[in-house]
């Protein structure tokens, strides 16, 4: 019996920076800087044919910016609060 010919995986849906900002509701400044640094940790950018701009998959970068919404404190100061380690006044 012949075998079944493989299924290319699905491809998933990308969108650019400005995209993403959009999507997100702030700057595409804001997003370049995250997409950017290092300790946000995000994948490498997948590029389309003919195109130069760097794309980024939607699916994780919803679950990526939800987890960044629950973290973020609005209207609390926190450069007071104690940090684990601190000595306290020196």
């Amino acid at each position: 019996m012949p075998e079944a010919p493989e299924r290319p995986e699905p491809e998933r849906e990308t969108m650019t920076i400005p995209k993403l900002a959009e999507r997100a509701g702030v700057s595409r400044t804001y997003i370049h800087r995250l997409a950017t640094d290092p300790d946000e940790g995000w994948p490498a950018p997948v590029y389309k044919a003919g195109s130069s701009r760097p794309q980024y998959d939607v699916a994780w970068f919803d679950q990526y910016w939800a987890a960044r919404q629950e973290r973020i404190r609005q209207g609390k100061r926190t450069d007071l609060e104690k940090r684990e380690g601190d000595q306290g006044d020196r």
